[in-house]
């Protein structure tokens, strides 16, 4: 229901009464040098994100051990 609405009112993003006034994708977008300086952030953090989750993977992989005993359990 919301993707027909957003169809719906395609190039408008917020619309007012007065078109004049209506917010508009270019107009609601970001400055193009913010867009690529955002998407190299974004490309650093997302690899920073799965380094650090390889490395605690692997950091913890292997080091549980489930035994009978473990869990205190009485037969």
């Amino acid at each position: 229901m919301l993707t027909s609405v957003v169809f719906g009112v395609y190039p408008m993003v917020l619309p007012a009464r007065n078109p004049v006034y209506s917010l508009t994708i270019a107009s609601a977008k970001a400055g193009d040098y913010g867009l690529k300086i955002g998407l190299a952030w974004w490309l650093i953090g997302i690899m920073l994100a799965a380094g650090y989750s390889t490395y605690v993977y692997r950091s913890f992989a292997g080091k549980v051990v489930v035994d009978k005993d473990s869990h205190s359990y009485s037969d």
